[in-house]
């Protein structure tokens, strides 16, 4: 087997386990909001983790399409 093929399928592999924890958190925040009295720390601290999650994605992403 290539190796780029083993490494794209790592990258592929943890692009859709952030992608799950992303919505995860989507949902915890859709739960939090639907409270009477949300919770804005915990929902700041999930968006927060959310971005850096995409932020990731995005960087693996880019690696992932590299010709090498």
């Amino acid at each position: 087997m290539n190796c780029a093929m083993g490494r794209n399928k790592d990258l592929r592999t943890r692009i859709a386990g952030y992608e799950r924890v992303i919505a995860k958190h989507e949902q915890k925040i859709r739960v939090e909001l639907a409270e009477e009295n949300p919770n804005e720390l915990r929902i700041a601290a999930w968006q927060r983790e959310i971005r850096v999650w995409k932020e990731m994605i995005g960087r693996l992403s880019r690696r992932l399409n590299r010709d090498w």
